[in-house]
């Protein structure tokens, strides 16, 4: 591996053309499907940031999202791209960490080549940049299926994920986010919808982005998929980021998009229940479970009256403590 890295400083460096990076072989590397459940910290990663790439199975996000798109300057994807599949065919996957492959948006010139690609190194999940319509989800499911088939992938190995960036995107979310199966979460893209709708960028903690937030988890959670909170542009103001983390877990979202590792420790604290919070769901638990073997549909703890959701709100914390 540090060979391939020392060949893409060199193509990068303009010292080797392009196609010395395309005879770096390839190999057939372990796909172990994702073990971790969390989805607390979306780490983006450019795809020609040789350095950050060479650490990014090091930091503890839950969620690590290879980007060619925005991040990639026009003249640096097609090195981004080809690099990115050659670092991905040389890399095992062991389940910890959910592997994303954020491409280029449908109607771009580069997103057919991104997929082309990058299939052939089957990451966990490919994130679909701008999504406008319903067509651009069951497309991409298509093309990911007939790759399955082709290439004897486990059939739905493949996860689609969501970037909501754009108008006719909230418009349509519940359709959007029901349009695949494969679809297993969705990331609020607010700073790219603002550009959009000609709103100030610097309103991201006005009425109109808490609607947005609202109406955001609320689609994302009536079918089961994940939501995924918005970056937070200042990356030094690590107070801001904390601050916008713990009202977005307020308000149901399961991780937030983290553009430095700082922010992903701060992401995993916040997206994680407290030792004290899982005391008292093991104890919700086990009251509510012996309530259920005497007949009973509920039972008292601590002055609260615990029924179904609240035992299943217990359930889901327990799940951070493994």
């Amino acid at each position: 591996m540090e060979e391939l890295f020392k060949l893409g400083e060199a193509v990068l460096e303009g010292k080797l053309p392009l196609e010395a990076l395309r005879d770096y072989p390839e190999r057939r590397p372990r796909r172990v499907p994702v073990e971790n459940p969390f989805k607390r910290s979306a780490l983006i990663v450019s795809a020609d940031r040789l350095r950050h790439l060479k650490k990014a199975f090091l930091r503890p996000a839950d969620v690590l999202i290879f980007n060619l798109e925005d991040g990639v300057s026009d003249s640096h994807k097609p090195f981004a791209r080809l690099f990115l599949r050659k670092f991905l065919l040389n890399t095992d996957f062991d389940g910890s960490k959910e592997v994303v492959v954020r491409v280029n948006a449908p109607d771009s010139p580069y997103y057919w080549d991104d997929l082309t690609a990058i299939l052939p190194a089957v990451p966990h999940a490919i994130r679909l940049s701008k999504v406008r319509s319903v067509e651009d989800v069951t497309t991409l499911d298509k093309v990911i299926s007939a790759f399955e088939r082709s290439r004897g992938v486990q059939e739905g190995f493949i996860k689609i994920q969501l970037s909501v960036e754009t108008p006719q995107a909230v418009k349509r979310l519940s359709q959007v986010v029901a349009a695949s199966p494969r679809v297993n979460a969705v990331y609020l893209g607010i700073l790219d919808l603002f550009a959009e709708l000609g709103v100030s960028q610097r309103l991201t903690d006005s009425h109109l982005a808490r609607y947005l937030k609202c109406k955001f988890v609320f689609e994302a959670r009536s079918f089961r998929v994940y939501p995924i909170g918005p970056a937070y542009q200042q990356f030094e103001d690590l107070e801001g980021f904390e601050r916008e983390a713990l009202e977005e877990k307020s308000l149901g979202f399961a991780g937030k998009i983290c553009i430095s590792v700082k922010q992903v420790e701060i992401a995993n604290k916040v997206f994680s229940p407290s030792e004290e919070e899982l005391r008292e769901a093991e104890e919700i638990v086990k009251l509510y479970e012996e309530a259920l073997k005497e007949g009973r549909g509920g039972v008292t703890y601590k002055g609260l009256f615990i029924d179904q959701p609240i035992y299943k709100d217990a359930l889901n914390k327990l799940r951070f403590s493994g």
